[in-house]
């Protein structure tokens, strides 16, 4: 600079016009304009809204990094993306946005003043993109949040078509054989597609979902030896998959539905054998004492079912909101003491669901103390107990008026039917 300033009092008295003077002037401004001739103390802040472009529109993009020439401080964006970034030395400064499986972003020129907070773009979103298979596989999750599952089985098969060493591929995957099976029924190519993964992907974290999801389409086809096959590879084939209770579980309702209650019956006990704080546990006992009674071994049934109360009195059906096994357990002990004659066991059987479990639910939603109160009126009618066998029936009109049976007729109609058998053939004298 003291070379420049002497340089210049050498011209100041020549009358032509320099080039010197000119560069000099020249030099002046690109310092002015890069803010070298500024304090290094002088600094500001900037400030914006970082996007990421989607396959139907535009998103807060939470977890980018932006950072600014000038200053050593960075900034993630926040679920907004929103960022902030202060101490920033004044000048024309490039922003560079990066994050991974994105596409860096720069933007140059970006003015600093002192003491003041630049907003990008009047607060207008810089949009970026995902690099192209994650912006794919981003687009299919979209689609498929939003239930435009065509949209979204169009979109992951772009997505292995276009880039099948991406890895997102195996998820893509594993979701068009999830929307063929789950949400839309196509169980045959939900089969195909999980097979396809298991094939392609073998190291897939999917690849046991895959397995058991074939299980499942086999199971719900009605291909009941064909599932217990699948859901037994789920079990020898990734013996580390958290999975592998379900699928025993669902080895014992294959066989149940193969009318084969013996071996439903050894199955479900592997799932409590093999895995016992598991949550299926409690429901194979059930089953095991529902498999008996399906066999019309009552005795047994009735030992099994109260195994499910006295053993798991707490605990609640998988995937359930709360609903509790043991009512449904005490429920069936007073249908099997009914079968078996036994009526005043049956009786006092019901009588603790009304009791102890007020709000107890079928898996419908429908409740069972309005069952249990009729089936209360069978057993006295069964004992010839008229009077009180009216009774239990009037109590299922007065206390649940609006309950239903399983096929949604009225269990107050039908109470309503016996109460009139009985005052027409067994009248009160």
């Amino acid at each position: 600079m003291l070379l420049l300033i002497q340089n210049f009092k050498k011209i100041k008295n020549d009358k032509r016009p320099s080039p010197v003077i000119f560069l000099i002037l020249l030099s002046f401004s690109l310092l002015l304009l890069t803010g070298c001739l500024f304090s290094p103390f002088s600094k500001g802040s900037v400030e914006g809204y970082v996007y990421e472009e989607t396959v139907i529109d535009t998103r807060p993009l939470e977890g980018a990094l932006v950072s600014i020439a000038g200053s050593s401080n960075t900034a993630l964006t926040d679920e907004d993306g929103y960022f902030r970034i202060d101490e920033v030395s004044i000048g024309s400064r490039t922003l560079t946005i990066t994050k991974k499986s994105f596409v860096t972003y720069k933007i140059s020129s970006v003015v600093i003043k002192e003491e003041e907070v630049t907003l990008i773009d009047n607060g207008n979103p810089i949009v970026v993109r995902a690099v192209d298979d994650k912006y794919l596989f981003d687009g299919g999750i979209i689609y498929y949040d939003s239930g435009e599952y065509a949209n979204a089985l169009t979109t992951f098969q772009q997505l292995i078509s276009d880039y099948p060493n991406s890895e997102y591929a195996d998820d893509a995957q594993y979701y068009i054989g999830y929307i063929n099976e789950k949400k839309l029924g196509y169980y045959i190519q939900a089969l195909l597609e999980y097979q396809e993964l298991i094939d392609n992907y073998p190291n897939s974290p999917y690849a046991d979902d895959a397995q058991l999801g074939i299980g499942n389409c086999y199971y719900v086809t009605y291909d009941f030896s064909h599932a217990i096959e699948a859901y037994q590879k789920v079990i020898d084939e990734y013996p580390q998959t958290f999975l592998a209770p379900l699928a025993q579980y669902s080895i014992g309702h294959s066989y149940r539905k193969l009318f084969n209650y013996e071996q439903a019956v050894l199955e479900f006990n592997k799932v409590i054998d093999n895995y016992p704080d598991s949550e299926y546990s409690p429901a194979a006992q059930y089953y095991i004492a529902y498999s008996y009674y399906e066999a019309y071994n009552y005795n047994q049934a009735i030992l099994e079912f109260q195994a499910v109360i006295d053993n798991y009195p707490d605990s609640i059906w998988p995937n359930s909101q709360g609903r509790l096994i043991a009512p449904c357990a005490q429920y069936y002990i007073g249908y099997c003491h009914g079968k078996l004659a036994q009526y005043p066991e049956a009786i006092a059987a019901y009588q603790i669901i009304i009791n102890n479990y007020p709000n107890s639910t079928w898996s419908d939603g429908r409740g069972i103390p309005p069952e249990a109160q009729f089936r209360i009126g069978d057993n006295y009618r069964a004992l010839e107990f008229w009077p009180e066998a009216r009774a239990a029936y009037q109590l299922v009109i007065d206390n649940y008026p609006n309950s239903t049976w399983w096929d949604g007729s009225s269990i107050p109609v039908s109470a309503q039917y016996w109460i009139d058998w009985i005052d027409e053939n067994h009248p009160s004298s």
